[in-house]
Formats: C-alpha cells, sequence, structure tokens
C-alpha cells in the first residue's frame, strides 16, 4: 500500500508537470522510484518509459485543439530515436553487467551510482542554462532563432511553424539519435531536454515546444516501453499507480500552461530541473558518505 500511494503520489506531481512544460516527467521518475521506493535502477527506467507513453498520450489528446504542436518535427526526429533509444537500452544492460562499487564497505550497484551521477550532471547544467536565460533583459527575443538554423550541412527541410524554417537534415537527425539515447538510457522521454533544445536549438516558441515535446516524448517512450518491457523491465503493477496520478495531474498542468508567458514557464522549469538535481545529489552523498 505505500508503494502504491508513493507512486500516485510521484505520478501525479509528473503529470502536471507534463501539462505545464510538455516534459514526460521521466527525469523525476526514474530517481525517485529508486530513491523513495527502492525500485531497481533498470526496472525504474523501464517503468518509467510507460508511464511516460500513457501520460504523454494523454496529453496528446488534451492538447489536440490548440493546433500548437508540429508534427513534422516530430516525424523528422522519429530515425533517429530509433536508433538512439535501441543505443541506450544496450548499454543500460551493459553497465548493469558491471557489478558493484563499493563505499565504505557497502556494495552498490555500478549501473546506480552511474545513472545517478549522469542525472545530477545533466539536471543541474539545464537548470543553471535556464535560469541565467530568464534572468537576461531579452529573455523572449523578438524573433526566435535556433542555433540549428546557423548549420550549413544539406539536405536542409523547412519547417512552417519556425521563423527561420530551413535547417539541416543532417543536424535534426542527430538531435533525434542523442535524445533516443537518453530516453534509452535513462528513461527520461527526453523531455527535460526537449522543451529547452526546442527553444534554442530548433527555433520554437516556448508554448509551440511545450506541445511539440510531447508528441516527440510519445514516439520516443512507445519504442523506450517496446524495448525495456522485451528486456523484463518494466513493472506493470507499478505502473498502474503512476498512470492514475498522472492523468489527474496532467488537467491541472495543461490549464496552468495556459495561463503563463513563455518565460515564466521556463524560469519555473529551473526550478522544477533544480530541485531533482538536489534530490539526485542527496542520495548519491548518501552511497558515497
Amino acid at each position: 500500500m505505500i508503494a502504491f500511494v508513493g507512486a500516485l503520489l510521484i505520478g501525479a506531481a509528473v503529470g502536471v508537470l507534463t501539462g505545464l512544460f510538455g516534459v514526460g516527467g521521466g527525469f523525476l521518475i526514474t530517481p525517485l522510484l529508486n530513491i523513495l521506493l527502492g525500485v531497481p535502477m533498470p526496472v525504474a527506467v523501464g517503468t518509467g518509459a510507460l508511464q511516460i507513453l500513457g501520460v504523454s498520450t494523454s496529453g496528446l489528446v488534451r492538447r489536440r485543439h490548440e493546433r500548437l504542436t508540429d508534427f513534422k518535427i516530430a516525424i523528422v526526429l522519429l530515425g533517429g530515436n530509433l536508433i538512439g533509444v535501441r543505443l541506450g537500452a544496450d548499454t543500460l544492460s551493459w553497465l548493469g553487467q558491471l557489478g558493484t562499487l563499493s563505499f565504505g564497505g557497502e556494495r552498490v550497484p555500478t549501473v546506480e551510482f552511474v545513472l545517478l551521477c549522469i542525472f545530477f550532471v545533466l539536471l543541474s547544467a539545464i537548470a543553471v542554462w535556464l535560469w541565467y536565460d530568464t534572468s537576461r533583459p531579452n529573455a523572449s527575443p523578438v524573433r526566435r532563432v535556433g542555433l540549428f538554423a546557423r548549420i550549413k550541412i544539406p539536405p536542409y527541410t523547412e519547417f512552417p511553424s519556425l521563423e527561420e524554417p530551413r535547417l539541416s537534415l543532417v543536424a535534426m537527425s542527430y538531435f533525434g539519435l542523442a535524445l533516443g539515447f537518453l530516453t534509452g538510457l535513462l528513461g527520461i522521454g527526453g523531455g527535460v531536454l526537449m522543451v529547452p533544445a526546442l527553444v534554442y536549438l530548433v527555433g520554437l516558441r516556448t508554448h509551440k515546444a511545450a506541445a511539440t515535446s510531447l508528441a516527440i516524448i510519445w514516439l520516443s517512450s512507445l519504442i523506450a516501453t517496446i524495448t525495456h518491457a522485451a528486456r523484463g523491465n518494466a513493472d506493470l503493477l507499478l505502473a498502474i499507480p503512476l498512470l492514475l496520478g498522472g492523468t489527474a495531474g496532467l488537467q491541472l498542468g495543461v490549464n496552468l500552461c495556459n495561463r503563463l508567458a513563455g518565460p515564466q514557464l521556463r524560469r519555473y522549469f529551473s526550478l522544477v530541473v533544480l530541485t531533482a538535481s538536489l534530490i539526485v545529489i542527496g542520495k548519491i552523498l548518501v552511497i558515497v558518505l
């Protein structure tokens, strides 16, 4: 019962974040399942991917009339995602075979310690950058142009939703590969990276980035769920309360998203990511000390 209630609360919190920021919430689910409920890291990764799939499906349905989602971007990134998820899952399996590490006489699975360290570095870097960017005087530029617009590697394609629509297919493909790898390795769905990346690299406005990220997360989490379920890394009984809580929280998150400006969303998102990084470093310090 404690595990059920804990998973329900985690799912509800993640559902709010999914609707509010367009993130799948795996950056919280995976470490929290491991830290708070004691779920082994590989199972936490697979179960997190399953929960992200369910909540992102609800998010897409909830946003279907808003016309903010750029499905062409999601489809272009799909090819790289397919390969990246498989590479990430293979890396997770390899880490799981490395045995344990010893800290103060205590044995800790290598895969758990390595993934927690990766989570901390990743989350801290994103939080610092988002806070810095939203603290600048012109945090919301008149014309949003992503860094990918400066990459001149053919072939190219155009995305009508962008203010600088012509982008390199090569850059977008490797972008999808990197996001897929993180999904397969960490079970994060890529959302914690997706929204900042779509804003700063691709050039979408924040609200469009939040909506488009849901479509990309849905595709990548579908691939990750199938991959991890085939390897026995998904706990369906644990996923049920996560999904129930996530579906309820999602509705609140979407309503809040529609009431906030882009810079506000990015500032609040940075605080959420920073909180997650502090939880992770707390777990790392407990292990080491």
